[in-house]
């Protein structure tokens, strides 16, 4: 299966330090965030409480935390601090030409196997 990226919006669009949410296909919600110069995706629906508001998450260096309970999620690996617990989906990104790219997954958000 070929690796397929969704084009998202321009890195310019972006401000440091401060989410941008994204539809990336029917299942899947995202938030990009810049840090310097450094692009991350994940998840915009917090797994803790399932609320889809991770983009308007407050950024203290590499962690993004949850506005609505405090959970904090780091950027790059989606585990949370102490490295227990629930973990926040990351994503694969490119940028090409000024536009950020970021990888669909394989499965569907819901899409389970035992």
């Amino acid at each position: 299966m070929k690796d397929e990226y969704v084009k998202t919006f321009k890195l310019s669009e972006l401000s440091n330090k401060k989410g941008k949410q994204f539809q990336l296909d029917d299942d899947h919600e995202i938030a990009v965030f810049k840090i310097y110069d450094k692009v991350y995706a994940v998840d915009n629906i917090c797994p803790h409480n399932h609320v889809p508001q991770m983009f308007d998450g407050y950024i203290d260096e590499m962690y993004v935390t949850c506005p609505i309970h405090g959970f904090k999620f780091h950027l790059e690996t989606g585990e949370q601090p102490t490295k227990i617990g629930c973990k926040l989906k990351t994503y694969e990104l490119k940028i090409e030409d000024d536009y950020i790219y970021v990888k669909k997954p394989k499965r569907k958000l819901f899409d389970f196997h035992f």
